[in-house]
């Protein structure tokens, strides 16, 4: 975000009896008044100092890393500040949670916010005390002269501050001075969520509330032609019933910011298991579509459209070759892997006339203001969203089709209404990550990788970050694209019906696993141990040009490759059946090596240990960043050694954890995390370490084994 200018600043400030209310506003937003403004900070004429948290917490840590960022600056004691989450407001930018971006896109705006408030208490200390304000300092909430005669609390000054001029570039702390940022914090929410006082939006009550379930086709996208509610009425507790469609009169799909926004029957009662046991009996009669996928049928259509003609999304030299000695021609494929946060969707919505009021664990705030907007036709001014701390998300939550159920159903029937999905339901009719099969044919010479052609055939959505069905433009994908001379990457659409979404790393989860797996393939044909490929790859230099305006710092791969071998001991013997395998990446904007070691016995595996080393920039909560990489470890080696998902006649075949399996407790291997020091800004962790796991893993397994592995699952 940019920087505020003065008037824009004086936009969002505004003395009240309550003291100094400071927020961030969108650019060339006007007119603004304190009533209006949703304030990131407030500094109360009773002392009390509230912080509020701008993204979407769903484990990450953000509700308290960002409000961590605006105390330092601000300079009071963490233990005097309360967090509290913030509602959505127009006026935030980068108010979601996707793309590990909470903290790399709000960094300096947090920052500006906390230095300007303190400028602003530190003039109203001076004109107070007619002193020069370089003869006074903050110091935990209190403005002090230096010589340490006068101390006034930030609450006494919070009004007179209030009605100062603005900066126009508040004087930012030095890095090195930060005394709260770069500590280790425990999460606000943690003693209640330990024990179990925590709200979720599935536990919010609201008087007169129906609950409501709604039955959808077994087939994603099958319309409700007629229902029979007679057994379903049966049921204690079943108040009524509703048709929800997707598409309008004309067939048109009527919210196209939520493309998964499923056709059912929604029942309504007065409890949820009411609900569910209504939705049960409820015999629906469908209108199924005309053509239904199933996922290894669509899989063998991938790898015959690699032998196609493809759209080129980058070349550079020329990367056809006719090197069998030297070189790899091999094909990897990745399933369909659905999120399963462990709090299904659910929503509570009270719409009354054109006033819609929603409580959500939504990941994008702002997607979901438009989509109730939309789907009301109210204006987007009259949404408010209540954002709810999520159990869980990765990605699942940034749409809003369990939120435009809701307010379509409360608006039908007067009442507040919450909808509950089943674990079922969830699994079934989620967004799910794409499945891909991906061709590398590529050659080494002199322990040089000299030439590289990728091709990739999926369902589209999520390879090579394209947006709305269509390939990136080229340089988005930005390793190994300019360490290779000669080197190409393209791409098969290969249509299908099958929800496509957001998920944990959503391309990097596919292509990282293809690389270094590749890469490895390479290193052992060049007979070179892969620490030295790797190196021999990333070169010497510290800057490399990936493309026109942006230069990689190959300095800092180098850096976590090599650290991440000496602490996982590499290349020290390891006794026979076991293995290490070493994966490197820059994706999500940080750079990761990760140093997996197992144990194969027959047909079972063990991993044993994963050594994962970061340059993410500065670290905000040492503590939370360590949460996040383990998190993001365990969610990549589930996927890597359980995650698939299965479509039969249209029809998604799992169901819950029994059939699409989590990584349990016995199976978590010994992690080591390590940060590489850097005073660079942050950068956001919950995405970066889960990619570089499972080829680690299947790299591991080939050096324990000889064997490939290039599917996932892993099958031994």
């Amino acid at each position: 975000m940019s920087e505020l200018s003065r008037r824009e600043f004086v936009q969002l400030c505004a003395i009240t009896s309550m003291g100094l209310v400071i927020g961030i506003p969108s650019p060339g937003r006007a007119g603004m008044t304190e009533r209006e403004l949703h304030p990131l900070i407030k500094i109360g004429s009773d002392g009390q100092i509230i912080i509020y948290a701008q993204n979407p917490d769903m484990g990450q840590g953000v509700k308290t890393a960002l409000p961590m960022i605006v105390a330092e600056e601000l300079d009071v004691d963490w233990a005097s500040v309360k967090v509290e989450q913030a509602d959505w407001d127009s006026r935030l930018e980068n108010q979601f949670s996707g793309g590990s971006l909470s903290i790399r896109l709000n960094y300096s705006a947090m920052r500006q916010a906390g230095a300007s408030a303190r400028a602003m208490l530190l003039a109203a200390a001076a004109d107070r005390l007619k002193r020069p304000i370089g003869e006074l300092e903050t110091q935990h909430g209190y403005v002090v002269d230096r010589s340490g005669d006068t101390r006034i609390s930030y609450a006494e000054l919070a009004e007179a501050a209030g009605a100062l001029p603005v900066p126009e570039a508040p004087e930012l702390k030095d890095v090195k001075n930060f005394s709260l940022v770069g500590t280790s914090i425990a999460d606000v929410d943690l003693e209640p969520i330990t024990s179990g006082q925590q709200e979720y939006s599935l536990d919010l009550k609201l008087p007169d509330m129906l609950y409501a379930v709604v039955k959808r086709c077994p087939n994603g996208d099958g319309q409700p032609v007629s229902f029979d509610s007679k057994n379903a009425r049966t049921v204690p507790g079943v108040v009524d019933f509703h048709v929800l469609k997707n598409i309008d009169h004309g067939g048109r799909i009527i919210l196209p910011n939520c493309p998964n926004f499923v056709s059912g029957v929604a029942v309504l009662a007065t409890n949820t298991w009411a609900a569910m046991q209504g939705a049960e009996a409820l015999n629906v009669e469908w209108q199924m579509p005309d053509s239904r996928d199933d996922s290894d049928e669509l899989m063998q259509r991938f790898e015959q459209a690699l032998d196609t003609e493809a759209e080129v999304v980058r070349s550079d030299g020329d990367a056809a070759f006719d090197d069998q000695e030297n070189g790899i021609d091999v094909t990897y494929r990745l399933p369909f892997l659905a999120h399963m946060p462990m709090e299904p969707m659910n929503c509570t919505a009270y719409v009354r006339g054109d006033q819609a009021e929603v409580w959500a664990p939504t990941q994008n705030p702002p997607m979901a203001a438009e989509a109730v907007a939309k789907v009301l036709g109210i204006p987007q001014e009259n949404v408010t969203i209540h954002v709810m701390r999520s159990g869980g998300g990765f990605g699942r939550r940034y749409y809003a089709d369990f939120i435009t159920d809701t307010v379509l159903l409360s608006r039908q029937f007067g009442r507040p209404v919450k909808i509950v999905w089943s674990r079922e339901e969830d699994v079934r009719h989620g967004y799910f990550r794409s499945s891909s099969a991906q061709r590398v044919r590529a050659a080494a010479r002199e322990g040089k990788i000299s030439h590289w052609h990728q091709k990739v055939a999926s369902h589209p959505r999520g390879i090579y970050l394209e947006r709305d069905g269509s390939p990136a433009e080229i340089g988005n994908y930005e390793f190994p694209a300019g360490f290779i001379p000669n080197l190409l990457f393209d791409y098969v659409a290969v249509p299908a019906r099958i929800p496509l979404g957001q998920w944990r790393g959503t391309a990097n989860s596919s292509n990282v696993f293809v690389v270094s797996g590749a890469i490895d393939e390479l290193a052992h044909m060049a007979g070179t141990d892969p620490v030295e490929f790797w190196l021999g790859l990333v070169g010497d230099e510290q800057f490399v040009q990936v493309r026109e305006d942006f230069n990689f710092d190959a300095s800092r791969l180098r850096r976590v490759i090599e650290v991440a071998a000496e602490r996982a001991h590499w290349g020290t013997p390891l006794p026979d059946g076991k293995g290490r395998g070493i994966s490197a990446s820059y994706n999500q904007g940080i750079w990761v090596a990760e140093v997996a070691e197992v144990t194969v016995h027959d047909d079972s595996l063990k991993v044993d240990r994963i050594t994962c080393v970061i340059d993410c920039g500065l670290l905000v909560n040492p503590q939370g960043a360590v949460n996040q990489v383990e998190g993001g470890i365990v969610d990549g080696m589930a996927a890597a050694l359980y995650g698939k998902i299965t479509v039969k006649d249209g029809i998604v075949q799992e169901s819950n954890f029994h059939d699409y399996r989590f990584a349990r407790m016995r199976d978590i291997p010994n992690i080591d995390v390590h940060f590489v020091d850097s005073s660079d800004s942050p950068r956001g962790l919950g995405e970066g370490p889960l990619a570089p796991v499972a080829p680690a893993i299947t790299n591991a397994i080939f050096a324990a084994t000889g064997k490939r592995i290039r599917e996932l699952p892993i099958q031994l």
